[in-house]
């Protein structure tokens, strides 16, 4: 963090009374507790005491940075409308000769507060007030600062192009300047900006360059942004050593998605006793998380909600109103979450008692993965995505038309439906085949149901009956798991590859 690097010291001089140095001294202890990343959101009435008298005594300079801890220790305390009033007041109140580089970060305080609240345009503009004061002084440290902030803001949205740029610039001063943490760091911002444009190979190469020099805070979110590349691309080595290495020193999101990942390993290995082990302290994790986003959710709508109360006109009798849609909006939300909960427990413990074998158990699981409602909206965008492929199209033309044509298809044809498939669902292909032996018939019959076409076009397509179809994928989910299954449940689980 900006602050925490920024040291901004201050003479004595000036300070006669004993009432003076007092508060000065008290001044200095918030600064330096702040500075050394301890909590001060217990130091709020040491806080308002410090407001109190530099409003009436000592220097612009003092009052500013009194209103700017002020605006620190309500940050702490989750108290957005406080905290930004005291931010403004600082920015207002600073002397335009004295101390610039407060400036920059007081903006980059006010833009952390947006971002918390979800309010992406209101951030990114105070993270490039926040850059321009520091560039106007020629401050490197704080430009470099910014321009990390305001690019992970726009990558967060979305603004891919402009995230780029923005992080490439603050790599490009960071090298300049020798600042490596900040070279090394922003490397692996700027990996995980290409993982989301599926651009694997630029991401490996920035990930392999950020994991030369990791910065301690950064290293959670870099070990797993390395993690997340790697497995992608097939590295399975790779991808495992770094997520044993998140169980130790990443934070619950990150032992969370490692746990998963090492699981997903597991199982593809066929390490069943381990797939199972990672599982249950994933499932462990998973809750937990649920648990403290369910309580950041409310803290984040009653901050929003403060903040544009305080922007409105005739704000108490508005306020009224809206209290009240907040507080049957959290109880909904309260007992909609309570209700889900009980439904998932409910399901859990009282599943079949009957015996199943572990590896099926496992499969259970896995498949419950992907039946939540973000994981739905996921399903839905890809199918959205496939469906856009020229090749997809061709397949889906052909087996509209009543005449058989087979012999339309080329090798290429497959072999570019199988490119665009696995492009949209990486390692498809790689998994099918690790389930069982498959044959050529067999093999574009998952690939055609993995487009979604129907069994009736599929039978067109391939010049056979629909029975034949149903039953090529009964005998699919038998080699595979063991045991007898329905077309049905055999294109269920290749939906979920």
């Amino acid at each position: 963090m900006y602050i925490a690097i920024l040291a901004i010291t201050f003479s004595c001089q000036g300070e006669d009374s004993s009432l003076e140095k007092e508060m000065y001294q008290k001044l200095q202890s918030i600064k330096t507790s702040d500075k050394a990343d301890n909590p001060i959101s217990e130091y709020d009435s040491l806080a308002l005491s410090l407001v109190d008298y530099y409003e009436h005594h000592g220097s612009k300079l003092k009052l500013a940075e009194a209103y700017y801890y002020a605006g620190r220790v309500f940050y702490e305390q989750r108290d957005f409308p406080k905290s930004l009033n005291f931010y403004y007041k600082a920015a207002k109140a600073l002397p335009d000769s004295d101390t610039p580089s407060l400036g920059g970060v007081i903006y980059s305080q006010i833009g952390y507060v947006f971002s918390y609240q979800d309010l992406s345009d209101e951030a990114i503009k105070a993270f490039n007030q926040s850059y321009q004061l520091c560039k106007n002084q020629n401050d490197t440290l704080g430009m470099i600062y910014g321009l990390r902030d305001m690019g992970k803001e726009l990558s967060d949205h979305g603004n891919y192009k402009d995230a780029k740029k923005m992080l490439l610039e603050s790599i490009r001063l960071a090298k300049a300047k020798g600042i490596d943490y900040m070279y090394y760091g922003n490397k692996s911002n700027l990996a995980g900006l290409y993982y989301k444009l599926h651009d694997y190979q630029k991401a490996r190469a920035e990930i392999n360059e950020a994991l030369t020099c990791v910065y301690g805070p950064d290293s959670s979110g870099v070990l797993a942004t390395a993690a997340n590349i790697y497995m992608t691309m097939g590295m399975i080595d790779s991808a495992e050593y770094y997520s044993k290495l998140l169980l130790e020193n990443g934070t619950i999101y990150a032992r969370s998605s490692a746990n998963e990942r090492l699981a997903e390993i597991a199982l593809k290995r066929g390490q069943a006793n381990e797939a199972l082990h990672y599982l249950t302290i994933y499932k462990n994790l998973t809750d937990s998380i649920n648990e403290t986003t369910s309580t950041e959710t409310v803290a984040k709508i009653n901050a929003l909600y403060n903040y544009q109360r305080q922007e409105q006109e005739n704000a108490e009798l508005r306020a009224s109103n809206q209290r009240k849609n907040i507080y049957l909006a959290v109880a909904c939300f309260a007992i909609l979450a309570l209700a889900f909960l009980f439904i998932i427990a409910y399901l859990y413990y009282t599943k079949n008692k009957e015996a199943k074998s572990l590896r099926t158990e496992i499969l259970e699981q896995a498949k419950k993965w992907q039946q939540t409602q973000a994981e739905k909206a996921l399903l839905a965008d890809r199918q959205n995505k496939i469906q856009a492929y020229n090749i997809c199209k061709k397949f889906n033309s052909l087996a509209d038309d009543s005449t058989n044509k087979l012999t339309t298809i080329t090798n290429t044809d497959w072999q570019k439906l199988e490119e665009a498939i696995n492009s949209v669902y990486p390692r498809f292909t790689e998994r099918l085949e690790n389930l069982c032996n498959i044959s050529t018939t067999e093999r574009q019959i998952c690939l055609l149901r993995k487009i979604n076409m129907n069994p009736v076009k599929i039978a067109t397509l391939l010049n056979k009956s629909k029975q034949s179809i149903s039953s090529s994928r009964v005998r699919l989910y038998e080699k595979s798991f063991g045991q007898k299954g329905t077309p049905t449940q055999w294109d269920e689980y290749i939906q979920s590859l």
